[in-house]
């Protein structure tokens, strides 16, 4: 041990140049060089903590239209970067085991009401007086809890609220903004409740 911090103390520091060189060292050397180290290698290893914490249900490569994951705690992220195949995403959502019926919508669109029976109050419900009795009626719903904007391009869908039989509707209504890409609607309809086609009409407001 006395020879080693001996040793040790004849190392002088080193310099900001020295550390520079070697940082630029390091990076150099984790860019890949040669055909051995494979793009799918590079992202094993980089995404390794990721994998650990959602579970993809659709593969492929590049920047899909939507994406659909199963979290470890039972929920189920959805991300869509493009307003398309709307009947896709349905499918997807039906193999990771929600009834749901999707609608991709043009701006300054929505889908002509009633199409369902809603569970509550926030489809079909009567009008709240005020602004904090919405509030209130909304956060109070199983709807609300159901389905959460969580990023710019992501929801999460919370089954443990969505009970037996009843079907979630969402519209996704094209918003051109590349910080609001989309806005959201999204209800459950009850059990045994026919969800209607969508039928865009043109937004009042």
């Amino acid at each position: 041990m006395d020879e080693l911090k001996a040793m040790w103390s004849t190392i002088p520091p080193a310099t900001p140049k020295d550390l520079a060189g070697a940082r630029q060292r390091l990076l150099d050397g984790m860019r890949p060089r040669q055909r051995l180290v494979t793009g799918p290698r590079l992202l094993v290893a980089a995404g390794v903590a990721a994998a650990l914490l959602i579970t993809p249900l659709v593969g492929g490569t590049g920047n899909p239209a939507y994406a659909v994951a199963e979290n470890p705690d039972g929920t189920v992220a959805v991300t869509v970067n493009e307003l398309r195949d709307p009947a896709g995403l349905q499918a997807k959502l039906g193999a990771a085991g929600i009834t749901a019926d999707v609608t991709f919508l043009a701006a300054g669109t929505h889908c002509a009401a009633p199409r369902f029976a809603g569970v509550d109050g926030t489809y079909g419900g009567p009008p709240a007086a005020g602004a904090d009795e919405l509030r209130s009626m909304v956060e109070g719903s199983r709807s609300y809890y159901a389905v959460r904007v969580t990023s710019v391009r992501t929801i999460r869908i919370s089954p443990r609220y969505i009970r037996p039989g009843e079907t979630l509707v969402v519209e996704f209504r094209e918003n051109h903004s590349a910080q609001v890409p989309w806005r959201l609607g999204a209800w459950l309809a009850q059990a045994g409740s026919s969800v209607k086609p969508c039928t865009p009409v043109e937004d009042p407001h």
